[in-house]
């Protein structure tokens, strides 16, 4: 197999293991009582420090409106704060709380656990080794590139 063809099928594969862990993260987070866009807005929020409700809207290509509902939702469980901006107090910015970058911690640990970790059981422990060992050299040359 040439070099080009196996680096086509390698992110093939890779996206494909991304995307399936990611869809089964959803399904857990349903079990967390949570819907699709809630699960990636706390995700957004984790990543992102205090956006405002537009710099969410405009990241979800939705209307300010159902993202401040999304966020009143998330607020009713305690997930999310809506905090006034410390320079300017027309802005309102958006907090994780501790309570739901605690979920997003269990959601993660979660679909590692019950995800990967049930796939990785279906291997031998050399294989694993290898995989670990070859992904990490890949991820390292990759980041090089950069």
């Amino acid at each position: 197999m040439e070099l080009k063809e196996a680096s086509e099928m390698i992110s093939d594969y890779i996206k494909g293991c991304h995307d399936i862990i990611h869809r089964r993260g959803h399904k857990i987070a349903q079990e967390y009582g949570l819907t699709f866009d809630q699960f990636h807005i706390l995700i957004f929020l984790r990543k992102k420090t205090s956006p405002t409700i537009n710099e969410i809207s405009n990241k979800f290509s939705r209307a300010q409106n159902t993202i401040s509902e999304k966020i009143s939702r998330l607020e009713e469980k305690g997930l999310v704060e809506r905090v006034g901006d410390p320079n300017d107090r027309r802005i309102t910015r958006v907090i994780l709380t501790e309570k739901g970058l605690d979920l997003i911690k269990t959601i993660k640990r979660e679909r590692s656990t019950r995800v990967t970790h049930t796939a990785l059981m279906n291997m031998e422990e050399e294989e694993v080794e290898n995989l670990l060992t070859n992904l990490g050299k890949l991820y390292k040359l990759l980041r090089e590139e950069v």
